[in-house]
Formats: structure tokens, sequence, C-alpha cells
């Protein structure tokens, strides 16, 4: 098979170019948090390659629960480069999200994407996925931290946008 996916626990200066190019515009591989979130027993990034070039790539965290029910998984992101898609990348790699799943003794993986995302929402129903309803909505609440910019440099200097 021309695909394969990697369990990454290091991001060497290749991979952080081809992951670069997947990520959203203005996101980078940060190496600090990147070693920090490898580091993660609780965390996953997976990769995917097509005859060898980077083409996709997917995290997620396993969330343990305090009830009976046991842990989850959330696929947090996943992205395939347009050159590659509809080949079957995001499949292998939501496949091997739901086996990592196996592995740590989840219940179940779930995802959140835009109700605009047909792309996504395709995806998720292709590789088995159960639409929930109602849909949700998400609240953010930002939080200024030390080791990044503070808030008024998040916010350009506007407060409450």
């Amino acid at each position: 098979m021309m695909i394969e996916i990697e369990r990454v626990e290091r991001v060497d200066p290749a991979l952080t170019t081809g992951l670069n190019a997947l990520f959203d515009a203005g996101m980078t591989w940060d190496e600090g948090n990147g070693q920090t979130f490898l580091a993660n027993p609780d965390a996953l990034l997976l990769v995917a390659r097509w005859d060898g070039v980077v083409c996709g790539f997917l995290t997620a965290y396993r969330l343990p629960r305090f009830d009976g029910m046991g842990s989850e998984v959330n696929l947090y992101e996943i992205a395939t480069d347009e050159a590659y898609q509809r080949r079957g990348v995001g499949r292998a790699l939501v496949d091997a999200v739901k086996q990592w799943a196996v592995e740590v003794g989840a219940v179940n993986v779930w995802v959140l994407t835009e109700v605009d995302n047909e792309a996504a929402q395709g995806l998720y129903t292709a590789t088995g996925g159960e639409r929930d309803e109602p849909v949700f909505t998400m609240y953010t609440y930002p939080i200024a931290s030390g080791s990044g910019p503070d808030r008024a440099e998040r916010t350009g200097g506007e407060e409450g946008r």
C-alpha cells in the first residue's frame, strides 16, 4: 500500500517542514510545545506518508473519566494535503486512531467539526462515525499565561472583542 501511518515520537527538521505545510495558516510546529505534547502518553501524533512524502496528520488525546464509563479519545485535529485527498489518507488516519483507542482502553472516539464542514462530516460518516444530535455550541475561555503573549497582545490591544 502507498499509505504509511506512523505514530510520531520525535520530530526532525524534515518532518517539521512537512507538518508546517499541512497546518492551518499561521500555525507552525513549536519545538518546546511539540516535545511536551510528544512526551505525554495521553497525546497522539500520527503522520501519514504516501511513498515517503508527508501527506497528512492527526492529533488525538486520551481523556480519562472519573465515572465507570472508562476513557474516551478526542480526535482533535486531522488534515490531508489537498493533492492526496480522496485517496484514503483520512480513512487510514481515522482507522489508526481507532486502533490506538482500543490499545489505551477507550470506550469511544469523538470529534467535533463545524456544521458547514461537509468534507469532514463526509469522512467521519464514511469511517463509521455516528452523528450526535443536537448540535452543540462551544465556548472558549482565553487564559493569560506567563509563557505566551499577554491578553493585550493576543487581542491586538482590544479587550472584549
